[in-house]
């Protein structure tokens, strides 16, 4: 096919992908070049560092829980993905109830010290977060991807007015909650996707919740591989080096974000796509997967200078011995990533827990 005919007939797509990267680029500047930096200089490396640890505990669990909803429910058959919210909604909450004794077992064993008012910002974060990574399915279910930048623009326009919160109360939670909050809100009111009988099971919801619990268990694997660095480092040497390999891996790990605009696009469409998975697509699969590879891995390597010359010099030292192999890292679970989206539409989601 001639590429501007493949241009053509793939016009859509493309410009769905180009919406959703663009929101979470958005999203991902604001936080990475205004809410962090400034939360680094203001928290201190050890600081930073205990934060970045606190954050692996919600990270872990939220997004391995929101997007094993997300994915559930765009993978379910097409009566209970459109009119059944209760299937997901119910089960979020349930997993926010267990969040409360999961706060009081981080703040009383994690090791940081978290005062009454640190707590409860961090559990109404862990929530916040735990809704947003599922509140997205609305845009995939309805292809309304100019809603979808949308959705990534006021969350990172939420990060900006963290920062006064935090200027004015020192609760490093705050400077994160009102963009998690704001996303969640505005997914949940501006279209009546998630609105609507936002309670209603549907007959096969035990099946909705296996579906959930598998996937959970096949998010939860690399996300906990993913977060693994600032736990065991923070464990095993301090929270300074929790610093130190979170910012060898900055331009990586937010290179690896945008798998999450793109498998939303990817899944929106596989969900309507009625052919077989092909050995010749899994060629282009696998030779696209490895070039992806090679190019992503150089320019998250320069990137990283770049940005730690321009937002962290104090620590490019320090970091330097470390950019390559983060940066490589984090573009092999970029690629898994979008790998696994395209097998889990085609393959029985248990599958997904082995891979």
């Amino acid at each position: 096919m001639k590429p501007i005919a493949a241009l053509k007939k793939y016009k859509s797509q493309l410009g769905d992908s180009l919406w959703s990267i663009c929101g979470l680029v958005l999203m991902n500047a604001i936080a990475q070049i205004a809410l962090y930096p400034f939360l680094a200089k203001q928290l201190g490396e050890a600081g930073y560092g205990e934060m970045q640890y606190l954050l692996a505990y919600i990270n872990i669990v939220t997004v391995s829980v929101g997007i094993a909803a997300n994915l559930a429910r765009m993978t379910a058959p097409t009566e209970e993905r459109m009119q059944y919210n209760g299937n997901y909604n119910v089960f979020l909450l349930l997993v926010a109830l267990l969040g409360v004794p999961g706060a009081l077992l981080i703040r009383r064993f994690s090791g940081v010290y978290m005062d009454i008012p640190t707590t409860v910002c961090y559990y109404g974060l862990f929530v916040a977060m735990l809704f947003r990574y599922y509140a997205d399915v609305a845009y995939k279910l309805t292809l309304n991807y100019r809603l979808y930048f949308v959705y990534y623009g006021l969350i990172g326009a939420g990060y900006v007015g963290g920062v006064f919160l935090f200027r004015a109360t020192g609760i490093w939670p705050l400077a994160i909650l009102p963009g998690e909050a704001l996303g969640v809100l505005f997914a949940y009111t501006v279209g009546p996707t998630l609105r609507k009988r936002p309670f209603a099971f549907s007959p096969a919801w035990k099946h909705a919740w296996r579906a959930i619990l598998i996937l959970c268990v096949s998010e939860g694997i690399p996300n906990v591989i993913l977060n693994a660095d600032r736990l065991l480092l923070k464990w095993l040497v301090g929270a300074s080096a929790v610093t130190i390999y979170y910012l060898a891996t900055l331009v990586g790990k937010t290179m690896s974000l945008v798998s999450t605009p793109l498998n939303g696009v990817l899944i929106g469409y596989l969900a309507r796509y009625e052919g077989r998975l092909t050995r010749r697509i899994m060629r282009v699969v696998l030779f696209g997967s490895l070039a992806v590879i090679v190019l992503a891995t150089g320019v998250c390597v320069g990137g990283g200078y770049v940005v730690l010359l321009w937002l962290y010099p104090e620590e490019l030292e320090a970091v330097r011995p470390y950019l390559f192999l983060g940066s490589l890292a984090q573009v092999f679970f970029f690629v898994t990533n979008i790998v696994a989206t395209v097998l889990i539409r085609f393959a029985k989601k248990i599958y997904q827990v082995f891979i």
